[in-house]
């Protein structure tokens, strides 16, 4: 049993305050405090916590600050920007942190994050959901034992339509943000993360270990009134000369996915939110299940209770989540976003829903992903990639897009 703090019960933090419900009644945590600046919105919940002993705070410093030293874990599923200010100040207060996926904006604050988590002796898991179920490291070690041979292309697709709502369910949902401020949501950034983050996994040549990104090629396009992108294709070179390539949309006609494939020399391994098939050339099958959405809620807290025991133990680490944040980086400094002309899509008005839909985008990304290419001017006259950008020295985002925005 450890005991655990909560920044934020609603939006994705309504999934953590279900997981501290589960988790005590079964008697794995101690919920000692949670932030929630929406008591009154959050009534119901607020008066569960406080019958089993948890203190409410509406400012988590000052949370932090009176329960120092109490706290094994902290779990922050807050906005993108918040997570680099509530990680170090729940570090400094002594205690480990969950960080919700994307680590953070900027490999810059992800580094900022690692320093404080090495200052403070303490670790920081992120929540990249699918790094602490048991088919992702059976997929990990089938590639490490050389199962399908050399590996070539890594690649996902996911077509996961949203409508206005979804951009309007805060006040950084679809932003790039600022130079001094950066979110940098985007599919790839926010909704879709943990499949190019598994990519990024499953590419390392150690268990704990990530791709060796060489260079980035991308083509982001818009349909939505947004500043960011709500479709991508992109393509991550990698030392050894394989690649990892990815492909996402939110104005599909269709909700599929993500599907995702590992192609090598002797086979490839295929697998999505159900299953993973493992076929070789030789005719040799294999087939598994995946966690389900329950079963991986729990696994997480199994992970992080077995880290709090075993500094050894694995969890999805900084170290692991900042190469995805790399990348993504690496993309809005070298890719624009197009914003599409208004003949090349249609809104839908369906039930009091507004969503964007990109007639044929469904086809061409599966074809593009077929044919283990970016979309481009064969697919639709806009998409065009952008020039490739080499990753060589590339460690701190520069802002590129954002000035462009200003």
């Amino acid at each position: 049993m450890f005991n655990a703090a909560l920044i934020g019960v609603s939006g994705f933090g309504a999934i953590h305050y279900n997981d501290f419900v589960r988790e005590h009644a079964a008697g794995r945590i101690t919920p000692v405090a949670a932030t929630v600046i929406n008591q009154q919105e959050e009534a119901e919940k607020c008066a569960f916590l406080q019958s089993i002993g948890c203190r409410l705070y509406t400012d988590y410093r000052q949370m932090l600050t009176e329960c120092a030293g109490k706290i094994d874990i902290c779990f922050i599923p807050t906005g993108i920007a918040l997570h680099l200010p509530m990680t170090v100040a729940a570090l400094e207060a002594g205690a480990n942190v969950y960080v919700e996926k994307p680590v953070a904006p900027t490999v810059d604050d992800a580094e900022a994050m690692r320093t404080a988590a090495r200052r403070a002796g303490k670790f920081v898991a992120v929540g990249y959901q699918s790094l602490y179920q048991p088919e992702t490291r059976r997929i990990k070690e089938l590639l490490l034992s050389g199962r399908i041979g050399r590996v070539r292309t890594l690649k996902s697709y996911g077509l996961w339509p949203r409508d206005d709502a979804y951009y309007q369910r805060n006040n950084w949902a679809g932003k790039l943000g600022t130079i001094e401020h950066p979110v940098l949501d985007s599919p790839f950034t926010n909704a879709l993360a943990h499949y190019l983050n598994l990519l990024s996994f499953y590419a390392g040549n150690t268990f704990e270990g990530t791709c060796e990104a060489t260079a980035v090629q991308a083509g982001l396009f818009r349909a939505n009134p947004i500043e960011s992108c709500d479709t991508a294709a992109l393509r991550v070179t990698t030392a050894g000369d394989g690649e990892l390539l990815f492909h996402v949309t939110h104005c599909s006609e269709e909700d599929f996915g993500p599907l995702s494939r590992i192609e090598g020399d002797d086979g490839f391994i295929e697998y999505d939110m159900e299953h993973t098939v493992v076929q070789l050339r030789s005719g040799e099958r294999e087939e598994f299940a995946s966690a389900t959405w329950d079963e991986g809620r729990v696994n997480i807290y199994s992970a992080l209770e077995e880290r709090l025991r075993n500094p050894e133990a694995f969890i999805c680490t900084i170290d692991i989540a900042m190469n995805h944040t790399r990348i993504c980086n690496a993309v809005f400094d070298s890719a624009s976003i197009r914003t599409l002309p208004e003949e090349s899509f249609r809104v839908v008005r369906k039930e009091g829903s507004v969503r964007r839909v990109i007639p044929g985008i469904d086809a061409a990304i599966r074809r593009a992903w077929n044919e283990n290419r970016l979309l481009d001017g064969t697919d639709f006259p806009w998409a065009i990639p952008s020039p490739v950008f080499s990753l060589k020295g590339y460690t701190s985002f520069l802002g590129t897009l954002l000035e462009d925005k200003n």
